[in-house]
């Protein structure tokens, strides 16, 4: 019986070790959309790589690109998540998820969705996003199943 149990006590740390990671390789994912809502153009660029590409709307752009269209609002953005996959080989990563934004400025509210791909790398021993492919969705197109998360910074 304690081998059993100790089969059991190894094959979850094995699971939460495995989790953990994967959690530390979404980190950029959250902390690119957090900087964008806190317009903090700084911590735009800390969490992503010097040839960071973004594939949006059709339009290839880089971080300078993305930065020019993050400005100061009246509107509040909330950032909601729902992983769908991660796999990581060595010091590259990529994810897949559902992402979902709510704005509010205390009169109106509107939801966007999109489902994204990144691609993340270790820069000395820290993950940095260097590529993001994201195609925007209805959020009414999120499969009832997803369960979305939001990240608060």
């Amino acid at each position: 019986m304690h081998k059993k149990n100790l089969v059991v006590f190894i094959m979850t740390l094995l699971v939460s070790f495995s989790s953990l990671g994967n959690e530390a390789v979404f980190r950029p994912v959250e902390a690119l959309f957090s900087a964008m809502s806190a317009v903090d153009h700084l911590k735009m660029r800390a969490v992503v790589t010097d040839d960071f590409q973004l594939l949006e709307a059709g339009e290839d752009w880089n971080i300078e690109d993305l930065i020019q269209v993050v400005k100061p609002s009246k509107y509040k953005r909330r950032n909601y998540f729902g992983v769908i996959k991660t796999r990581v080989y060595g010091d590259i990563a990529w994810v897949s998820y559902w992402n979902k934004a709510t704005f509010n400025n205390g009169k109106k509210e509107s939801t966007v969705a999109w489902l994204e791909s990144a691609v993340m790398v270790k820069v000395a021993g820290q993950w940095k996003m260097q590529m993001l492919h994201s195609t925007k969705i209805k959020a009414k197109d999120i499969p009832k199943s997803i369960l979305l998360s939001e990240y608060v910074d």
